[in-house]
């Protein structure tokens, strides 16, 4: 036999082979990739029904923060007749400082656009008990400073807390 024709019979041989295994390859890559994309799937359906109710149980907490930090809120459940100007904006900082660190795990399951508008809206709050009190005198009776909150919160137009509360309710109600 010469070194010719067995390399027409191998080159005739290795060419059916390599397009069965071309062949092969291809329809194994297709099943896998299927396989993988159907188990993604299955995964994030999976996922989401277990994270739903916590997403929803996170945008209501936050709601609730947000409402319990409203002025007429915090007036009414923290003041007392013996508190003071001060006392009471030391009070209401507190309260919304707990508040707000009470719930400061929500943010993983909100997204970061309404996150950003809590903070915004706590940080609202925060500047309107402090600048109100700078208006008054540090010992006065509470009564005065916490009108003038209740008045200045109610002038304004779009305060963040409604705003945020809104932007929250939206995005509640797209995961539904």
């Amino acid at each position: 036999m010469n070194w010719q024709t067995i390399i027409e019979q191998s080159i005739a041989m290795l060419i059916p082979m390599a397009l069965v295994f071309l062949f092969v390859y291809y329809m194994l890559k297709s099943f896998f990739d299927q396989f993988n994309q159907q188990r993604k799937q299955d995964m994030r359906v999976r996922f989401s029904k277990e994270t739903l109710p916590l997403r929803l149980q996170a945008y209501e907490r936050i709601v609730l923060f947000l409402e319990r930090i409203k002025p007429e809120s915090m007036v009414m459940r923290l003041s007392s007749n013996d508190m003071n100007t001060i006392d009471l904006q030391r009070a209401m900082l507190e309260s919304i400082r707990k508040e707000f660190d009470h719930n400061l795990s929500q943010q993983i399951y909100l997204t970061d656009e309404a996150w950003r508008m809590v903070e915004a809206a706590r940080q609202s709050m925060i500047q309107l008990v402090s600048s109100t009190a700078g208006e008054h005198i540090p010992d006065s009776p509470y009564m005065e400073y916490a009108t003038d909150i209740l008045e200045e919160y109610s002038s304004v137009s779009d305060d963040p807390l409604t705003i945020a509360i809104k932007f929250i309710q939206n995005e509640a109600k797209e995961l539904m």
